[in-house]
Parts: structure tokens; sequence; C-alpha cells
């Protein structure tokens, strides 16, 4: 268990250790190799951005027009969690973001890719309750840089806010990019 053992099912069916099911010992080992095998369903650091997993319907915050629809969901052993994004009218704009805690670098990393060839990618983490994003300076086609700054606001189990903004002045001014109140869908 150590070393990493991660299949509790083999464990529970394998006919040689049928005799060690009612030691609660075995019990502790058939959990370890549980947590062996999902190691990020079990660490507070992965779970931070739970508020956010669920279907949404997503409307823009100031006057609560129909924005878009979104999926997130828990995947790759509860490590990422895998945004997929559609709006809603003629644009046809999709995008889908992956997000993960970095163990080495102690944060969270989102990586946007979207159905016009864009990428983005962010780091931060969750500060005071609000997941806190921010990337680095983008160059941009008319030769400025741009600096994003989003965050996600956990308003309840069922609401959650999406804002962003972004810079072209290394973060000495920002303007609003766009703020989106996520409801989940029943």
């Amino acid at each position: 268990m150590k070393q990493g053992y991660g299949q509790p099912d083999q464990m529970a069916a394998d006919p040689d250790l049928k005799p060690l099911a009612a030691d609660t010992r075995f019990a502790g080992l058939v959990e370890q190799a549980k947590r062996n095998q999902t190691p990020c369903a079990y660490k507070a650091e992965y779970r931070q951005f739970d508020f956010w997993v669920g279907d949404w319907n997503v409307v823009t915050t100031k006057d609560a027009t129909s924005a878009g629809v979104s999926h997130i969901e828990r995947t790759v052993g509860d490590c990422v969690i895998w945004e997929n994004w559609t709006s809603l009218g003629t644009s046809g704009y999709a995008g889908k973001s992956y997000n993960i805690y970095n163990p080495s670098l102690k944060r969270w990393e989102q990586f946007w890719v979207d159905n016009q060839g864009d990428t983005i990618h962010f780091a931060g983490g969750l500060k005071d309750g609000v997941m806190d994003f921010t990337t680095d300076e983008i160059p941009q086609p008319d030769g400025t840089r741009l600096k994003r700054h989003l965050q996600f606001f956990s308003l309840d189990k069922d609401t959650m806010r999406q804002f962003s903004q972004g810079s072209t002045d290394g973060g000495k001014s920002w303007s609003v990019e766009y703020d989106l109140t996520y409801h989940r869908r029943a």
C-alpha cells in the first residue's frame, strides 16, 4: 500500500484474501487502496473548486440575459475539473477548460481552449472563499499585452458567479470582460 497499490476491487474479490476480510486491518488496507486509486478525491486542495461542478444555465449578471450553458465535471481520477461551455445565440462559440491543483507549485491552474483556436493559461488559488486566477501578459494582434484576472464566487450551493477583467497596462487599471451568474439546473 505504501508503494501506491490501488486495486481495492481486486483485493475484495481475491479468494485467497477472503479469510482476511473480517480483520479490521484488512478493511484499512482496502481503504488505503481506494485512496491510492484516486488520490485527488481525498486531498482537500483538489476539492476546493468542487462548488463549480454541475450543470448550469448561465446569464449575464447585470441584466440576467441568457449567455450559455455549462457542464462541469470531475474526471481523470477526480484530479481534473473539466468545463464544457456553449454560448447561446448565433455565435456558435464553445470552449473547454481543464482545471487542476498543481501540488508542486501549490496553486490551481486552468487551461482554456475554444473553437476559435484560442488558448489561455491561468494560475491562482482559493483566497477568502474565491477561486482567483490571473494570466501572464499575453501578446495581442494589435501589439498590446493583455493580462487577465478571473474569479469564481460561490454564492450558494446552486448559484455562482464568474467575473473576468482585463488590463493592458500591466495591471494598473482593469476593465470588465464579462460577468456571468451560473444557476444550477435541476
